[in-house]
């Protein structure tokens, strides 16, 4: 009788621990995981970023361009592929909205300030030198908003698996 109880303790224990669902550890690693993809793009954003200061050298926009779209697609496609966390894609569906608010940024304002950048010195007028300070206020608010959004999303996450963010 004593065994069968120690047995039926044991199988409760064992249950109890298994369908409290994720852990904190577990769902920082899951967090991780999301922002260190994001913290990629953001690199190879910043690169191009530097790159369109050099408007002479059009080869290195294009290239800071095309791995910075790459790396875009790189962390859509490892975040795609992560699975729901504690039965919910909220953090995940706002990662992966942010990164196409990337990968629109790209597509046109950062398209047409590199196509900006290569214009000849006696073409880049005073006009047009407005519309880069207006593509590039457009841009910033943009990602602003974008990570405004992934921010409070993560930040109920963090709240509910209990763990702290840090910024670095």
């Amino acid at each position: 009788m004593k065994k069968q109880i120690t047995l039926l303790l044991l199988a409760i224990l064992v249950l109890a621990s298994t369908s409290c669902g994720p852990t904190s550890e577990d769902a920082i690693k899951y967090n991780d995981k999301i922002i260190n993809e994001q913290v990629l793009i953001i690199n190879k954003m910043n690169t191009l970023y530097k790159s369109l200061d050099d408007y002479k050298n059009h080869e290195q926009m294009d290239r800071c361009y095309s791995e910075t779209m790459k790396q875009i697609e790189t962390g859509t496609d490892v975040v795609s592929k992560l699975d729901k966390f504690g039965g919910n894609s909220d953090f995940k569906d706002a990662a992966l909205k942010l990164f196409g608010v990337y990968k629109m940024l790209m597509q046109n304002e950062f398209k047409q300030m590199i196509a900006i950048n290569k214009l000849p010195d006696e073409q880049y007028t005073t006009e047009v030198k407005e519309k880069m300070t207006q593509l590039n206020d457009m841009s910033i608010k943009k990602l602003d908003d974008g990570l405004a959004e992934l921010q409070a999303v993560q930040s109920a996450f963090a709240k509910k698996y209990k763990f702290e963010i840090k910024k670095t």
